[in-house]
């Protein structure tokens, strides 16, 4: 039966289609991926406020919808608020919806605590302007922002990008962020799942990555430690053994 085990509910901000594929690719049997989206078209703040304008609205639906957990996912949406608004989300998802949520900027720097990196390197898909905004936003979290580069891709092609290309970007931004402890890949529509754990292997250094993140702050949020493997450290660190 779909989502015997546990059902994951998501809010996103454009189409539900990298995402799920790469859930269900990370996911043990038995989680099922509960999505609903707000439909906007461009990186700017009038898109922005009109999705944010529907999370009430999107959190009671999921509840009512049994699931267990809530990722709102896209870190822009967040960051364009500043800094404290990740837990403000948070707390309004979570009183419409009944059940404990997360953001995907949340995710990433409970991501990043976890392997206990202060000095974070940033390789996006953002505009400059968004890329900036998030950078501030990590930066107002306590981190050091050491290196930050974009790709600049157009918003409805994020999907299109190779994850060859997204390594070798990865790895450039590596090479010119002396001092990283860790290096952050934003944005759930961009395909970086599978450049993770080459990157790590290659350039010596953790990596979380939007959807990696995300799924891991559900499942550990829930008490769950799946075996998870190919997707990079951090998910594969939900497991003990």
């Amino acid at each position: 039966m779909f989502g015997w085990r546990k059902r994951i509910g998501g809010i996103s901000p454009t189409v539900m289609e990298v995402v799920p594929y790469d859930f269900y690719r990370m996911a043990p049997d038995g989680f099922g991926l509960v999505g609903i989206t707000c439909n906007i078209e461009f990186w700017d703040n009038e898109n922005f406020d009109q999705a944010l304008g529907t999370i009430e609205d999107s959190a009671r639906y999921l509840g009512s919808r049994a699931v267990d957990y809530v990722i709102h996912f896209g870190a822009p949406l967040v960051a364009a608020r500043g800094p404290g608004f990740d837990a403000e989300l948070i707390a309004t998802i979570t009183e419409q919806s009944g059940v404990p949520a997360t953001t995907s900027i949340w995710s990433a720097a409970n991501g990043l605590r976890w392997f206990e990196a202060r000095k974070v390197a940033i390789a996006s898909p953002y505009p400059e302007e968004v890329n900036r905004n998030v950078a501030a936003f990590l930066e107002a979290d306590g981190f050091e922002v050491v290196g930050r580069h974009t790709r600049d891709v157009v918003f409805k092609r994020l999907q299109d990008v190779h994850s060859e290309e997204i390594y070798k970007f990865g790895c450039e931004v590596v090479a010119s962020s002396p001092g990283a402890d860790a290096l952050y890949i934003p944005c759930p529509q961009w395909p970086a799942a599978d450049a993770v754990e080459a990157i790590e292997q290659d350039c010596g250094l953790p990596v979380v990555a939007s959807d990696a993140a995300d799924f891991w702050a559900a499942f550990s949020g829930l008490g769950l430690h799946p075996k998870i493997k190919g997707f990079g450290r951090l998910l594969s660190g939900l497991d003990p053994d």
